[in-house]
């Protein structure tokens, strides 16, 4: 089975390779050196690339190949190779990645409390209706009074809905299984998908943030190690998988060839926040577009940090809310009937 690297071992690989090229060590030697204190699983990985480069191929294509880097991460290092600047180019791609890799598990943190939540209150829900209501409902179908609305549709759903729990799961598990299917395999699906999500308030916004990083993170990038803009611009809109934002990007592709500024391309995406064009501007002004980007995007970064603790301290007390409400309506629909019998009875 293939060994998956994920990016904070990507990361390190790409350090150790730009410290052993610093020190003079050959690509080869390099490899062979990494390889010798690596794990055994990525031992075979690197003794792939080791070889790719003994038969004459470029670093890039063996990481690529082997490794799986991001597209954007092979176009950098590739490059360098061509252009000799292959240190920095390493560094630069390992910063790219672990800065990705903080912001993704920024966003898995923030939204552990709240998923950990919703949890407790799924099953909090079905111990209360599979658990509670089936010994409280033949005593409230035997009062003979009418019931009110309340306790019929708990009633109802503890019945029919919580007894097929089951189907339902299935039902769910298969639906999420072939949609998932749908959105890896039709771009026209997924491009539905992404559209909805994107209409979905700050939530959808952090999406567009999200991409809008990874855009001008890996831009910069390219800049930075030399890249001419025009060939920089359409290799990285050609692997952004937010197909709203790549599809912009893509309109826009003559515009930039043709040597239109690339402030006025990102001032018209909706949503961009204000000071990304000033500062894209000022880096085409200066000559430093691809430093300009990469601050752009740890701008973003900060700001996708803020957003989602806001979001964070929001989605608590509506997850309080609701655990709350489903509680209170199984609590009240068990009282409803019983406060209508002794009322019948106080006559």
């Amino acid at each position: 089975m293939k060994y998956t690297w994920n990016r904070r071992n990507t990361a390190l690989l790409l350090e150790h390779i730009e410290m052993y090229v610093s020190a003079g060590l050959t690509l080869h030697d390099a490899l062979k050196a990494i390889e010798s204190a690596s794990s055994r699983k990525q031992k075979k990985s690197l003794r792939r690339v080791s070889v790719s480069v003994e038969q004459g191929h470029l670093l890039s294509s063996g990481l690529a190949q082997h490794i799986q880097l991001p597209p954007t991460i092979v176009a950098l290092i590739e490059h360098a190779e061509y252009s000799g600047t292959l240190p920095k180019a390493l560094g630069l791609a390992r910063m790219i990645l672990e800065r990705e890799d903080q912001l993704l598990r920024s966003c898995l943190s923030s939204l552990t409390y709240p998923i950990v939540i919703a949890l407790f209150a799924g099953m909090l829900t079905i111990g209360l209706m599979q658990g509670v209501m089936p010994q409280i409902i033949p005593m409230l179908k035997s009062l003979h009074i009418s019931l009110p609305v309340l306790t019929q549709v708990v009633i109802y759903i503890s019945e029919h809905v919580v007894s097929h729990g089951l189907y339902i799961c299935a039902g769910i598990i298969c639906t999420g299984s072939v949609a998932l299917f749908a959105y890896k395999k039709f771009a026209a699906f997924k491009l539905l998908v992404q559209q909805a999500y994107i209409r979905i308030p700050i939530a959808g916004n952090l999406f567009r943030l999200y991409y809008l990083s990874l855009f001008a993170r890996s831009l910069g990038g390219l800049i930075s190690s030399g890249t001419q803009i025009t060939d920089a611009y359409e290799r990285v809109i050609g692997k952004i998988n937010m197909l709203p934002l790549r599809r912009y990007f893509l309109a826009r592709l003559e515009r930039v060839q043709q040597g239109s500024p690339l402030s006025i391309i990102v001032a018209d995406i909706k949503g961009i926040p204000a000071y990304v064009r000033p500062l894209v501007s000022a880096g085409e002004i200066s000559g430093t577009l691809g430093t300009s980007l990469m601050r752009v995007a740890d701008i973003i970064d900060r700001d996708i940090e803020h957003s989602l603790k806001r979001l964070t301290s929001l989605i608590e007390p509506v997850m309080m809310i609701c655990i709350g409400s489903v509680i209170g309506a199984i609590a009240l629909s068990i009282m409803m009937p019983i406060y209508e019998v002794s009322k019948i009875l106080q006559h």
